[in-house]
């Protein structure tokens, strides 16, 4: 199976969150076509490969989208190939990786099958945290490593940092704006995001780099002549295992005069012990790349205690943007990639 056209095929299905139905029976029929048994749970796909005896190795990507948006150049549903790029939304994020997986795994187990199995998991609604590989998890067999198809350039991540969203509300005391008086809500707010912008977290990560925090949402106020009792603003922290989130939400409480609450705190950071052999194969898969932290969420939010891995082709600053692409020799690069990895983790899990 050609993986350029498989992936122009996909490109052309549009795929946004939670309507992912129509991608999805594309892709069961290329798994059929490939020698796989798939099964479909929900809007999830999973194939098992058996090579007999040895570990599970999870390989999972995402089949949704974003929404295409505005400010494309050419058709974001069309897959045009030129000068050795295919555009359209999902071909970086992330069906390049998906496609890339499942020739590689076909290609591995044809001939000269690694001793072990191989689980290829395409979810839905990665990009909404949603009834994806957090719900279909629980229903598989506990992999002893896996391998999360992001666009990092080949290039393996082995931490990713984690989610809190905090929401603080400023309380004040409405009044007249004419004749002045009551407490400003938004002012108190303002006082509270200057405070926010002092804090600075200094146990660093070695891979992932200091905790990040800023201040993305604020809204208060109703109408201009009242002077507004209430305004609240949306703190996005971006956590490494360094800092505790514990330790976070004291901080912030100690730092503003609102009152805070956690929106989110169920995506925690992830990483995995650099000597595994998961991360030695991905290594050993891309000679010229190196491990690193990545800051991006993805599904392996849901893998922790998993050891694994994050790495695909493309690049992930081109995801969610107008004229994203992938080239074609980036993709045909991932199926050697991925070849290898499944080769290298098994012969190495073995020795």
């Amino acid at each position: 199976m050609n993986a350029v056209e498989l992936l122009r095929e996909v490109v052309r299905i549009p795929s946004e969150s939670r309507q992912e139905d129509a991608v999805v029976a594309r892709l069961e029929s290329a798994m059929l076509e490939l020698g796989m048994a798939p099964k479909k749970t929900g809007r999830n796909l999973t194939a098992l490969l058996d090579g007999g005896d040895g570990p599970l190795l999870l390989l999972n990507s995402h089949t949704d989208t974003v929404p295409v948006g505005q400010g494309w150049t050419r058709d974001p549903l069309k897959a045009d190939i030129e000068d050795g790029r295919i555009y359209g939304r999902g071909s970086n994020d992330a069906k390049g990786c998906l496609v890339a997986m499942m020739i590689a795994a076909a290609k591995a187990f044809k001939s000269n099958a690694p001793k072990g199995k191989v689980l290829i998991a395409a979810s839905c609604e990665e990009e909404v945290l949603g009834q994806g590989l957090e719900v279909l998890l629980p229903t598989l067999p506990r992999p002893d490593a896996a391998v999360v198809g992001e666009p990092t350039g080949l290039k393996a991540a082995v931490a990713q940092k984690g989610l809190l969203l905090l929401e603080i509300i400023a309380k004040g005391r409405s009044a007249h704006a004419a004749h002045g008086g009551g407490i400003n809500a938004v002012e108190a707010a303002a006082r509270d995001v200057l405070a926010l912008s002092k804090i600075q977290f200094n146990r660093e990560h070695p891979a992932l780099g200091a905790t990040t925090l800023h201040v993305t949402q604020i809204s208060g106020g109703d109408r201009h002549n009242v002077i507004p009792d209430r305004c609240k603003l949306v703190v996005d922290i971006r956590t490494t295992p360094s800092v505790s989130p514990d330790e976070i939400i004291a901080l912030v409480k100690k730092t503003v005069e609102g009152e805070v609450t956690i929106r989110s705190n169920r995506l925690g950071s992830v990483e995995t012990d650099p000597n595994h052999a998961i991360v030695k194969a991905a290594l050993a898969a891309n000679p010229s790349g190196r491990a690193y932290g990545s800051p991006t969420l993805s599904d392996w939010v849901f893998l922790k205690g998993i050891p694994t891995v994050k790495a695909g082709p493309g690049d992930s600053k081109r995801s969610h943007t107008p004229d994203e692409y992938l080239e074609v020799a980036e993709l045909e690069a991932g199926v050697d990639f991925y070849e290898k990895l499944i080769r290298t983790y098994f012969a190495k899990a073995a020795a």
